[in-house]
């Protein structure tokens, strides 16, 4: 009698015979990709974006320091979240259809949800699909299905693409003005300010206001009074206005002249609006 496992080895000898008669015979082939990328742009070429959602228009150029936005503000614009916008034109897929042979009102393309412009290459983004939750997008004549991870972050509008850092590092910053401080960039190049011997600290709280980032942000109201206003001026000349909103349970700073503020916990008051000394240190 045939032992058990000798049973199992003739099985998977069938077996084996059995797939390759029917990938000779039908001709299948396997490991093969058919997915191809759905442009041919390569993100480090695109010098400009335009995106076109129901209430909002931005347009984001690219300078010799990064990603600016140009409208509806003239304001650095977050450089990791711009990168992620460029992914549509790396991405690829399998899923494809000519425009003319489906109804673009059955897959949301008549009006689209939003309209991303690559330079000169637009991109529509219409319904999802409701296997896999994968979005319907048209590239010039061809409707593509891809993985619902653009539009999602498009549809967040300027609060998505603005940078969280209240000053950026490409705004060459020259003097702020706080409310129990002033600092100004003296002649050697270092940070100073009147009452404050600590030059640590006051390199510290200039270093936060350029790179420390608002664990969010959001269009700004005016529906309190400030607390504080701080000014800042840069190496131009030109000066912004910020209103500390708040200061618990954690720190709102506006800018009111590009209409957002910037949301900070409640233990950053030292970092951003008051320099350490010995009497407020622990």
């Amino acid at each position: 009698m045939l032992s058990r496992r000798w049973i199992i080895n003739y099985v998977l000898i069938v077996l084996i015979v059995l797939f390759t008669y029917v990938g000779n015979r039908f001709d299948v082939q396997t490991g093969r990709d058919k997915s191809e990328r759905v442009t041919t742009l390569r993100a480090a070429d695109v010098n400009r974006i335009e995106i076109q959602i129901a209430d909002e228009s931005l347009a984001l150029a690219r300078t010799g320091s990064g990603w600016t936005l140009e409208a509806p503000v003239n304001w650095p614009a977050n450089a990791i979240n711009v990168e992620r916008l460029l992914d549509v034109a790396n991405a690829s897929t399998e899923s494809r259809l000519p425009a003319d042979e489906i109804d673009a009102a059955d897959i949301g393309l008549d009006f689209p949800r939003a309209i991303l412009r690559l330079d000169d290459t637009s991109v529509l983004f219409g319904a999802t699909n409701n296997i896999g939750q994968r979005r319907y997008v048209m590239i010039d004549s061809t409707v593509y299905l891809l993985p619902d991870a653009h539009l999602p972050f498009i549809a967040q509008g300027l609060v998505g693409l603005v940078d969280r850092r209240l000053l950026p590092r490409s705004l060459a910053l020259d003097a702020l003005k706080l409310p129990m401080a002033e600092i100004a960039r003296g002649d050697d190049g270092r940070w100073q300010g009147e009452g404050v011997a600590d030059a640590t600290a006051l390199e510290s709280l200039v270093d936060n206001w350029q790179g420390l980032e608002a664990s969010r942000v959001q269009r700004y109201t005016a529906s309190a009074t400030p607390k504080h206003k701080v000014e800042a001026r840069l190496a131009d000349g030109r000066r912004h206005e910020f209103f500390v909103m708040s200061i618990e349970p954690e720190i709102v700073i506006a800018n009111p002249a590009i209409g957002l503020q910037y949301h900070f916990p409640g233990d950053a008051y030292y970092r951003l609006l008051a320099p350490r000394t010995d009497e407020n240190t622990g």
